[in-house]
């Protein structure tokens, strides 16, 4: 198991963006990544009590045996993040969770029929995909060929 994880849906473009953009301003990688539709994930499901429907509304950040999803998530991550982003981290998290998440929720909502998905997980590039739990299955997909033409 890993001590910070987040947990995403691999076929929103959203979210595999939202990867791409936490993996290049992650500069000490204390962050691994895995899409809830593998297999890898379930271990992880299983230890904080949740299951796939649950992030695919609202992704999921696991920091230690401490976990949090939503605009929280994201406030979380941001903080593991190099600087500035920490400090849009903190300021985040001055709103009350009850707006953030609104918020949240409603880009959640749309997020398909605003950025689109793909059908299957989408293969981050060769220099982040180390840092994903799920990488194997990943590959194993059919779609290796891809790995090497996504630019990070």
């Amino acid at each position: 198991m890993v001590d910070k994880l987040l947990l995403y849906d691999g076929v929103c473009n959203l979210c595999n963006a939202g990867i791409q953009f936490v993996g290049k301003r992650d500069g000490a990688r204390r962050i691994m990544f895995c899409s809830v539709q593998s297999q890898a994930a379930q271990p992880y499901l299983q230890r904080i009590g949740l299951n796939k429907e649950d992030v695919l509304r609202r992704f999921v950040f696991i920091e230690n045996s401490d976990w949090s999803a939503a605009s929280t998530a994201a406030a979380r991550v941001a903080k593991q993040m190099d600087p500035p982003w920490p400090l849009l981290g903190s300021t985040v998290m001055a709103f009350p969770e009850p707006v953030r998440d609104a918020v949240y929720d409603f880009v959640a909502k749309h997020r398909y029929s605003l950025f689109g998905r793909t059908q299957k997980c989408q293969i981050p590039g060769l220099s982040l995909l180390e840092r994903f739990v799920d990488r194997d299955e990943l590959l194993s997909s059919g779609e290796q060929k891809e790995a090497g033409k996504k630019v990070n």
